[in-house]
């Protein structure tokens, strides 16, 4: 549900839950690399790596509004949850699918969601390292 809030004689929708202003910002480049520096090298170069393979083999997704939204909605997760999505992503050739950002996106949030289970059903797959011994 989205309602309008009158600011400066320019009605602005603003979602109730979250917050998030959905009018355009003005100046969408310098948005958008301000929410990348808040990342680590290795993420942000992933991240760029992932928006240039989305633009290219996503036609929907291909603009720079999509790519905000998409990091304005990481902004909760921890970079490691972050790496895995993309990790899964590349790995998989989802993009080649025609599979986009809010895919991506999904894949974080379901990992964030399912971490303690999946860390412990791989526990029991894989099993444990076995504890240190002091050899006398």
């Amino acid at each position: 549900m989205r309602k309008a809030i009158k600011n400066k004689d320019v009605f602005d929708v603003i979602c109730p839950c979250c917050g998030y202003n959905f009018t355009k910002p003005k100046n969408l480049s310098a948005k958008i690399m301000k929410l990348i520096s808040n990342y680590s090298k290795e993420t942000s170069t992933a991240l760029k790596s992932t928006m240039r393979e989305i633009y290219n083999n996503v036609p929907s997704d291909a603009n720079p509004s999509q790519y905000y939204y998409f990091l304005y909605g990481l902004q909760k997760y921890e970079e490691e949850h972050i790496r895995y999505g993309i990790r899964v992503f590349m790995n998989g050739g989802h993009y080649k699918a025609g599979k986009g950002f809010k895919f991506l996106r999904s894949i974080i949030q379901n990992r964030e969601a399912n971490f303690d289970k999946q860390l412990n059903n791989e526990r029991k797959v894989y099993g444990k390292l076995p504890k240190k011994r002091i050899i006398r």
